[in-house]
């Protein structure tokens, strides 16, 4: 059966000092300035904490969703908030295992909202 592509869905929560970036679907290419968009957010709101990148629910990642990631924590490390990544599942699992980018990301099991 070949594969069927699934859009990639972008919500953005706020709770106290902490932001949620919430992503479903595929996260390639096409959706990284959708994402870089919504991080952009941050600039707009007092230097948060912590920042939690939700991708459980991610069913494909590409190298450009990748980086997209790894940049948003390098710009939490420089401008000091917190950066946790959300372990993702499946094929979007597979990338950090081949990458090994989850040994350089803060990775937790679950968001923690609220």
């Amino acid at each position: 059966m070949p594969y069927r592509r699934r859009a990639l869905s972008v919500a953005v929560n706020e709770f106290g000092s902490t932001f949620y970036l919430h992503l479903s679907g595929d996260f390639d290419r096409g959706g990284v300035g959708r994402v870089e968009k919504a991080l952009g957010r941050l600039a707009q709101t007092p230097v948060p904490r912590r920042v939690v990148i939700d991708i459980q629910r991610l069913s494909f990642l590409d190298s450009a969703g990748l980086r997209t990631i790894l940049r948003a924590d390098e710009r939490g490390r420089a401008e000091g908030f917190g950066v946790d990544v959300v372990r993702p599942r499946g094929a979007a699992a597979r990338v950090f295992t081949l990458t090994r980018a989850g040994q350089k990301l803060s990775m937790i099991d679950a968001p923690g909202l609220g």
